[in-house]
């Protein structure tokens, strides 16, 4: 795995800890662009994207801890209510990520590895499988093996 998982990175040391239950924008730092579900949709299986800001709900997302205390959250779209999910609960890299319906499994579980020189600035990693959230050119959002790059650094903005 890269840096993140060694505690520290090119980008700076890496820490655990606590994110604020509250609503959010997430900010790909590589792009630029914000995480949404494309186009809006409300169904479970709609695949997430980055995107240019357009104020939309489909754009903000609850951060829930699993439990509390617990440091691992659910992200949940402020639109449709669903939760950022990894297709098919898989853990291979390149998978899609997407929302599906509150189910209880490890695929709607994520881990924010906060990068302590840059305020507000997180690896979010998929607690099923162990890999980034990453941001591809062509606007996809896909689970990855860290490779410590701004296309896998997200910054939270309350929303």
């Amino acid at each position: 795995m890269g840096g993140a998982r060694s505690g520290g990175s090119a980008h700076g040391p890496l820490a655990q800890g606590p994110v604020a239950e509250g609503r959010y924008r997430l900010r790909n730092v590589g792009s630029g662009l914000l995480l949404e579900i494309a186009g809006g949709r409300a169904g479970s299986g709609a695949k997430a994207r980055h995107a240019a800001d357009d104020g939309s709900e489909s754009q903000v997302w609850r951060v829930l801890p699993v439990h509390p205390g617990a440091g691992l959250y659910h992200l949940e779209n402020a639109a449709s209510g669903k939760r950022l999910d990894v297709m098919g609960a898989r853990t291979e890299d390149g998978v899609p990520i997407q929302q599906w319906s509150p189910n209880g499994f490890g695929a709607q579980e994520w881990l924010f590895e906060r990068h302590v020189d840059a305020p507000g600035t997180f690896t979010v990693v998929a607690v099923i499988s162990g890999k980034a959230v990453e941001g591809c050119a062509d606007g996809s959002v896909r689970q990855q093996e860290d490779a410590d790059a701004p296309a896998q650094w997200w910054r939270l903005e309350p929303a």
